[in-house]
């Protein structure tokens, strides 16, 4: 019996790290099917400070997984006088989980009937949560028209085709919503 909770935490914590969880707000009243052409705002992100998320190789790759799914979807980057500018924020926080199972189960014999109960063990994980915002204006007034949130754990990959499959992924999942309400 063991043996089966022990499975179980790990398929969990397995299926809760290769998972995005994902979210979006947006102006109701602003017609986003309209918007066909955009840009980036600004060149990168603004510096953090944290080294993981101010890596200008993911940089890059957040930026060629947005263009790629955008390009998919017949919404274009121009330069110029785009419809959209869009920015994108990446984020890294320390988190901890916390897991209990019961392990023992313990019933009284002859001699303790007062001894039984159930054991239980708690391990306490550190890992850390990537927050990936994707934004998009609106080129002629600058007002936040559309915002896409994606969490997930972040991972360290073998080679840089992993991570970027890995982030091209996240990010269809974030702009998988976008326009929202099927416009």
């Amino acid at each position: 019996m063991r043996y089966l909770y022990t499975a179980a935490s790990i398929f969990i914590i397995l299926a809760g790290c290769s998972m995005v969880r994902v979210s979006q707000d947006y102006d109701p009243e602003a017609d986003l099917s309209r918007f066909g052409t955009w840009q980036w705002r600004e060149d990168a992100q603004a510096l953090t400070g944290d080294i993981r998320a101010d890596n200008p190789l993911l940089n890059k790759r957040i930026r060629r997984a947005v263009e790629n799914h955008l390009r998919g979807r017949n919404i274009n980057s121009v330069r110029g006088r785009p419809d959209l500018f869009l920015t994108y924020h990446l984020a890294i926080e320390n988190k901890i989980y916390s897991d209990t199972y019961y392990s023992t189960m313990g019933i009284g014999g002859y001699y303790h009937p007062w001894y039984g109960g159930v054991g239980t063990e708690t391990r306490i994980r550190q890992y850390d949560e990537s927050r990936l915002t994707i934004d998009t204006h609106a080129a002629d007034t600058g007002d936040l028209l559309w915002r896409g949130v994606g969490i997930y754990r972040l991972r360290s990959y073998e080679t840089p085709q992993e991570a970027a499959e890995a982030i091209q992924k996240t990010v269809d999942r974030i702009l998988g919503q976008f326009p929202p309400g099927g416009q």
